[in-house]
């Protein structure tokens, strides 16, 4: 199960939640209870191994921004 982020324009609360991505749509806010809570863009991490030589597959990825942009926005 997915977790999203959520932010709420009514009490300005940020939140995450594990929910299905069939009811990811259909968050109320966990602060005020509002329903018009906005599913926020959320930046994810890849996995680092712990040996320096060995290839984990990942190297031959282009760069992107630090909000996965791929450098449309001017974040780096």
């Amino acid at each position: 199960m997915p977790l999203y982020e959520y932010y709420c324009p009514d009490c300005k609360s940020k939140f995450e939640m594990l929910v299905s991505y069939q009811h990811a749509d259909e968050v109320v806010c966990t602060k005020c209870r509002s329903e018009k809570v906005r599913r926020l863009l959320s930046v994810f991490a890849r996995p680092v191994s712990a040996s320096a030589g060995e290839d984990d597959g990942y190297d031959d990825m282009p760069s992107m921004g630090s909000c996965g942009c791929g450098g449309d926005c001017g974040c780096h």
